[in-house]
């Protein structure tokens, strides 16, 4: 099952970057995120390196950059990648 999640930017020319909850690159879009996705947990920010927002997707959702901004904050998740030496 997916769900419909869309993020506007307050600035058209923002860039919307969303993330797993394990810090790693879902999607990015400019203005406007506009996506389908598994329930879950994800973290968004409004321009690379700034602050990031959990969003936990549980049904189609809208939200505005002024409603996310609104919520908690999230520290930024760092991914982990396997290395070759691990199984």
């Amino acid at each position: 099952m997916y769900y419909r999640l869309v993020i506007t930017a307050s600035v058209p020319a923002t860039n919307v970057w969303l993330g797993d909850d394990e810090g790693h690159l879902v999607q990015a879009e400019v203005g406007e995120l506009d996506t389908n996705l598994m329930p879950g947990k994800y973290v968004v920010e409004f321009g690379l390196g700034t602050q990031t927002y959990p969003i936990e997707l549980v049904a189609p959702r809208r939200y505005a950059q002024s409603e996310v901004e609104a919520g908690p904050i999230y520290a930024r998740p760092i991914p982990h990648f396997a290395t070759d030496n691990e199984p």
